[in-house]
Parts: C-alpha cells; sequence; structure tokens
C-alpha cells in the first residue's frame, strides 16, 4: 500500500509540472494494474509422468503461493508461482528424506520451484491465455511458455470478493533442469497442470 501511494503521488508531482492532459495518462497508468493473490487451497499443483512407460501416474504439492498482477487495459501484467517442494504428495502417506519422491526433487538442497513472468499472453478479447517466464527446478532456470485454460474474472458469489480464475498447463523434458535420477522407469516428459483461483487484494 506504502508502494502504491508513493508511485501515485510521484505521477501527480510530475503531473503539476507538466500539464493537465499528461496527469490524466499517469494517473491511469498508476491505478490501472490490479494485483491478486492466489488461494492456495484452490490452487494446488499436479503433475503426470509415466511409470515404465505403462501407466500414467500422478503426484501433487499441498503448498503453493503466488501473485498476479494484471492490466487489461495495456494487455500486460506478471506471475510469480512459487512450490514448497517438502509438501510433495505422492499419495503414499508422508513423504520423508529417504522416499523416491524427496530424492527425486532433492527436496532437502533445493526446497522451492519457481515459475516467474513479466510476459502474459492476452487473446483478442483481452484474456489470457498463456505467459512466457522462467521455470527453476533444482536450482536450474529455464524457459517455459505455459497455457492459460478458461481464464475469466468475476466476483465469488460466496465471498464477494472480486477474482480471477484459470488452468495452467504445461509439459517439460525433466532432464533439461538436471532431473535425470530414475529415467526411464519414470518418464523424462512430465505433464503440469495448475488451477488457479487468485483474489484481489
Amino acid at each position: 500500500m506504502v508502494a502504491w501511494r508513493a508511485d501515485a503521488q510521484r505521477a501527480f508531482h510530475f503531473c503539476s509540472q507538466f500539464g493537465a492532459a499528461c496527469c490524466g495518462l499517469l494517473a491511469a497508468s498508476a491505478f490501472a494494474a490490479d494485483r491478486y493473490s492466489l488461494d492456495a487451497v484452490h490452487s494446488i499443483p499436479e503433475f503426470e509422468f509415466k511409470h515404465l512407460g505403462v501407466t500414467t501416474q500422478t503426484g501433487r504439492f499441498d503448498k503453493a503461493r503466488g501473485t498476479v498482477v494484471l492490466d487489461r487495459a495495456t494487455r500486460s501484467g506478471s506471475v510469480t508461482y512459487e512450490v514448497e517442494t517438502a509438501s510433495l504428495n505422492m499419495g503414499f502417506g508422508t513423504e520423508s528424506p529417504d522416499s523416491a519422491g524427496y530424492q527425486l526433487f532433492e527436496v532437502v538442497k533445493f526446497p522451492k520451484i519457481t515459475f516467474r513472468s513479466n510476459n502474459l499472453i492476452f487473446n483478442q478479447n483481452s484474456e489470457v491465455i498463456g505467459a512466457r517466464g522462467r521455470l527453476t527446478i533444482l536450482g536450474v532456470t529455464k524457459p517455459l511458455t505455459i497455457a492459460v485454460n478458461h481464464f475469466n474474472c468475476s466476483v465469488n458469489p460466496i465471498l464477494k470478493k472480486a477474482m480471477c480464475a484459470g488452468e495452467i498447463k504445461a509439459t517439460i523434458m525433466r532432464s533439461e533442469f538436471g532431473m535425470v535420477k530414475y529415467i526411464p522407469g519414470i518418464s523424462d516428459e512430465i505433464d503440469v497442470s495448475v488451477p488457479i483461483e487468485a483474489y484481489k487484494d
């Protein structure tokens, strides 16, 4: 909130020197972008992989957080998303440092997986359909373009709060991040799916 006020004050100070028309443009830019915080309960990341080349298995992370900044007027925004690897859930009960999942993600050494983007992709209706960003796994950062499906913004009818929601899809080759343990028993290709519900701050 302090930073937001400071930006607005700088805008109007600049306007006082360069005229009313400039003031209108700067004020619009200072107030246009909306910030949304993820609802962690309804934004759990899941992933799928092939086991022994014959079955599709799934896992998830139970703790994640993130923010979305969205300015539809200028078709711009950003995404910050962070996963706690220690919250890995493969459906076998409590994970431990000795479990295959913990060893695969090297949880002790790399407690976070992050995705950051300052390049949202919009369709002709100014709806978000994707994002170009950078994904970090095991300390290795690579470019990644994600698809955003069914994006929409509305008001939660129960909470009466403004929200945006959608479904993120992406496919990665884990070996590109140095995650080569258990290949080919556990496939190199991993499909990622993240339902997103985020509320306006």
